[in-house]
């Protein structure tokens, strides 16, 4: 029994004796420090000056000089002598309609207009004839006159008789009938010559109006240009005012944009203030320079259209294009050009101060790019930036120019310095950040 309640008892001791062994003869590990991660940043150094900021609009290429040209009359296509997209030198022969459609028409006014010459003419001799023949007719009534006055006189002496009396009086009746009839006449001629060149004039009217279809059936280039669509083929028949091709002028082409209700105040100001705004527009490799003429008297919601002109002889815009237009805006003092990547929203960024990141307020003007950056194939374009304006920065100080996704006023921060190796920065942030993340 004695030797049951011993051998564990026993057992136990050893055990324990065993345990504080082992500790006593345990390695001591070293304490651990937690060290404060140290974030690898480009930084820019920031230069107050005078700025113009870059307005970033999509306009549309347009032109002031657009022909549609269109049938004067209903009639067939003879021959159809361009195509679209051709370019087209003043003076040349593009469409031709069937002159058969037209000359009669021309024919029937000229026939016209001499008709009512040779009426005209006859209406005049006739006028100088009834002039002579009322001189006689007014001698024969006076002379009539007379007799009936001799007839009375006898038969008051009952020397005639009633019927030569009567017969008398029937001849001065007849001989006053035909003056009167000689006096409407010559009073009514000029009435008649106004009413015939009335009629003159219509129908020459009418016949400059058959000369001019017919001369616009023949579609003549105005200028040279590019034909922007062909509607119909030879051989079509068409209806008058049928629309038959569209022509434009490529000397006068024109860049329409909205431009955003909060910076029209400020252009409009700087137009009427006698400034001239410049910018450039491109489209794919080709870069323009561009200049503001005129903004539209009509406002919508969205802003107004601008109009810009195109200062370049050689232009290879077609028309209907969609091209980016950067607007030179006025120059702004005591500005800083920073770059995207070191904003945080439209108003934010970060300075560096001791190595560690402090917030700062600012306000966004607008963008920055550097005009006329495309020299050839191999050349960089430079990135375009940011304007923004600051009370708290100063010339010197230094901001950061990696974006960190994790940035916070107070993270310190290691500088890069501008000969070491050009390394995407950014881009092993962010790849560090995302491990960093998964391990967690």
């Amino acid at each position: 029994m004695i030797k049951k309640i011993i051998i564990p008892v026993a057992i136990i001791i050893l055990a324990i004796v065993f345990f504080k062994m082992m500790l006593a003869t345990k390695e001591k590990s070293s304490e651990i420090t937690i060290k404060e991660h140290v974030w690898r940043v480009e930084q820019s150094i920031v230069k107050k000056q005078t700025l113009s900021p870059t307005i970033t609009l999509y306009g549309r290429v347009e032109t002031s000089e657009l022909l549609n040209a269109a049938a004067p009359a209903a009639s067939q296509v003879a021959k159809v002598l361009v195509k679209e997209g051709e370019h087209i030198e003043q003076g040349q022969l593009m469409l031709s309609l069937d002159k058969a459609d037209f000359d009669p028409l021309l024919l029937q006014s000229q026939a016209k207009v001499k008709e009512l010459n040779a009426l005209i003419k006859s209406d005049q001799l006739r006028h100088k004839i009834n002039l002579q023949s009322l001189k006689n007719e007014k001698k024969l009534l006076r002379l009539s006159e007379k007799a009936l006055a001799r007839a009375e006189k006898v038969k008051r002496q009952n020397l005639g008789s009633v019927s030569e009396t009567e017969q008398a009086m029937q001849l001065v009746e007849k001989q006053r009938l035909s003056f009167n009839s000689i006096q409407f006449s010559v009073n009514e001629y000029q009435n008649r010559q106004e009413q015939l060149e009335a009629r003159l004039m219509q129908a020459e009217a009418d016949l400059k109006k058959s000369r001019l279809a017919f001369e616009r059936s023949q579609i003549v280039a105005p200028f040279s240009g590019v034909v922007a669509k062909v509607n119909v083929a030879q051989g079509d028949r068409v209806n008058n005012n049928e629309k038959l091709l569209s022509f434009y002028s490529t000397e006068h082409l024109e860049i329409r944009a909205k431009l955003p209700v909060n910076v029209l105040s400020e252009i409009q100001q700087s137009t009427r203030g006698g400034h001239i705004l410049t910018g450039e527009a491109s489209s794919g490799s080709q870069q323009v320079p561009i200049r503001l003429e005129r903004i539209s008297g009509e406002a919508q919601a969205s802003g107004v259209d601008a109009i810009f002109s195109i200062s370049v002889d050689q232009v290879y815009f077609r028309m209907g294009a969609i091209v980016v237009v950067r607007l030179q805006r006025p120059a702004r003092d005591d500005v800083i050009k920073v770059p995207y990547q070191a904003m945080y929203g439209s108003d934010q960024l970060y300075q560096i101060k001791d190595n560690r990141l402090k917030l700062v307020q600012v306000k966004t003007i607008g963008e920055y790019h550097l005009s006329g950056t495309l020299i050839d194939s191999e050349t960089m374009v430079q990135e375009p930036e940011l304007i923004i304006e600051s009370d708290v920065l100063k010339t010197g100080d230094t901001i950061l120019s990696t974006h960190l996704p994790n940035a916070y006023s107070g993270l310190k921060v290691d500088v890069v310095q501008e000969d070491s190796d050009k390394v995407s920065i950014a881009q092993d942030t962010l790849i560090n950040t995302a491990n960093k993340s998964t391990q967690q």
